[in-house]
């Protein structure tokens, strides 16, 4: 099938009607979402859909709801299958909490909001900007890095897989000695499979890199941290950390030599 078919197909409705595209819902504060929930404020947006701050009519606890575009979910199948991964991920402190989902009609468009907890942590990309240097010190960005492995590990353990790690999807919350990580927008690219999974491992060790300063302070970095890394050579990393759990262990056990 070629794009443009590809295009034509994913633009259309069960009916195979034409289907308006909609890039962006722009609900103000004040709309009601269903009969439950009004939208305070836009959270963040991307290509899949947009996701909104609102609050319950009846109790005012407030939560995240996540819509997708008609055009890029015309069968509501990418919603329903977020829903259950949320829902069979519901024990892994990583992920947030999928509550449910109800019916909206927006433009004459029938769209799934899935409702979620709300979580008041800052993306992780624009926490690190914040420090000096715009990256973490050493024994910092491992603390943090331990954190993200070890909620991927419980995913995989699940034989779920995100595929879509990065430092924009990751949010932080600084508690006492420990930080509180999400990580939202989980990629739907089917069943889950070994390769699905270490390329999650490849990832978390891109936002380590990135967290630490990237390249340009890369060489100063002690050879404890430049052994995880590996350069960012895939087939480098993934020899030594075949698995998230492997990684995961060898963050636990790893001798140190260098001074911090």
């Amino acid at each position: 099938m070629s794009e443009f078919s590809r295009s034509r197909t994913e633009h259309r409705t069960p009916n195979n009607l034409p289907m308006a595209r909609i890039d962006s819902f722009r609900f103000p504060a004040g709309r009601k979402i269903g009969p439950h929930y009004v939208v305070e404020s836009l959270l963040g947006g991307g290509a899949e859909g947009e996701v909104y701050q609102v609050r319950e009519l009846d109790t005012g606890i407030r939560r995240a709801a996540k819509l997708y575009f008609p055009h890029r979910d015309p069968n509501r199948q990418l919603a329903v299958r977020q829903a259950h991964k949320l829902n069979a991920l519901r024990n892994c402190q990583i992920v947030l909490q999928y509550h449910h989902s109800q019916v909206i009609t927006v433009r004459k468009n029938k769209i799934l909001a899935m409702i979620s907890d709300l979580c008041e942590g800052e993306q992780l990309e624009n926490w690190v900007r914040c420090h000096p240097g715009q990256r973490l010190k050493p024994y910092q960005a491992l603390h943090v890095f331990y954190h993200l492995v070890r909620g991927l590990e419980a995913i995989h353990a699940q034989g779920e897989y995100h595929s879509d790690v990065h430092s924009q999807n990751i949010l932080i919350q600084p508690r006492g000695v420990r930080f509180d990580l999400k990580l939202i927008d989980f990629y739907d690219w089917g069943r889950a499979t070994r390769w699905k999974q270490r390329q999650d491992v490849m990832d978390a060790v891109r936002v380590f890199h990135e967290i630490l300063g990237g390249r340009d302070h890369y060489a100063r970095l002690p050879q404890e941290l430049k052994y995880i890394c590996g350069g960012l050579k895939q087939t480098v990393v993934l020899k030594r950390f075949r698995t998230i759990s492997e990684l995961r262990a060898h963050l636990d056990w790893f001798e140190w030599n260098s001074v911090l």
